[in-house]
């Protein structure tokens, strides 16, 4: 896919390394500018102080999640300011929750992991809706994805990650790089919440975990890092989240090494 729109400049709200390095890759590759936001304070501090044409908003962020931000957004005095158009960024594909990100603001939502043809769709649908872009947005041409590889002997599978990077092997040594470097830590800290008892905090870092899982196609534990954030949001089902957060743990071991194994990575 390929875009020609130099001039618009993108706000990436995520907390994710991972989903953060694969929408920076994706604009890169349009040709966009961007920034990123780690916080939902760090989001209000940059839309007070720069200029944005649109923010990719996730709705699980610490200190000031997304729905928080984008309704003091709504709020703002400067007219262009409160009217820039935002995209939810959510792993929740649940029935309804388009409502709610409408209620609060929202232009439109992306459930992750995307692909790339799926950002574009939703960029320009809002784009398309916004009288502030204009016929900018014409300029962007797509071309058809190549298709992509498998790998079913591993505990991953790397089609997603092949069809976002398009045959950019630095790209995906990145991401590869950036699951080493932030997925087992993560693990390690929902363990640790598990084992204090603290369930609303595994149950947020399992949600952390859940799109990464999804890009990197971990399919054994898609369910499970699911069932940990469900039932540790709502105390729920307590009893079974220590041996499915230990059973998580050993998937994400196992992965980190054949990542590791496969890609020539050391410790």
């Amino acid at each position: 896919m390929k875009n020609k729109l130099p001039n618009l400049k993108v706000l990436i709200a995520e907390d994710n390394e991972v989903n953060k390095l694969l929408a920076k890759r994706m604009l890169e590759h349009w040709g966009l500018t961007y920034k990123t936001a780690h916080t939902g304070f760090e989001v209000m501090d940059l839309i007070n102080t720069e200029h944005f044409d649109l923010v990719l908003m996730d709705i699980q962020m610490p200190d000031k999640n997304g729905i928080e931000a984008t309704r003091e957004i709504r709020n703002l005095t400067d007219e262009t300011k409160r009217n820039i158009p935002i995209i939810a960024l959510t792993a929740n594909a649940l029935k309804g929750e388009e409502k709610k990100y409408q209620d609060v603001g929202m232009n439109d939502f992306l459930t992750k992991p995307f692909k790339e043809k799926e950002l574009f769709d939703v960029l320009q649908r809002v784009i398309s809706n916004s009288n502030s872009f204009g016929s900018r947005f014409s300029a962007i041409e797509t071309t058809k994805t190549p298709d992509t590889l498998n790998d079913t002997d591993k505990l991953y599978n790397l089609s997603l990650v092949n069809d976002l990077a398009e045959g950019n092997q630095d790209f995906i040594k990145s991401l590869i790089q950036i699951f080493i470097d932030n997925t087992p830590a993560d693990c390690a800290a929902m363990l640790a919440a598990v084992e204090i008892q603290d369930w609303e905090q595994a149950g947020k870092l399992s949600h952390k975990l859940k799109s990464t899982v999804d890009t990197m196609q971990i399919a054994s534990i898609k369910e499970d890092v699911r069932f940990i954030e469900l039932n540790g949001k709502h105390k729920t089902n307590i009893e079974q989240i220590p041996a499915i957060a230990q059973k998580v743990n050993e998937v994400i071991t196992v992965t980190t090494t054949q990542l590791k194994a496969e890609f020539g990575f050391t410790d």
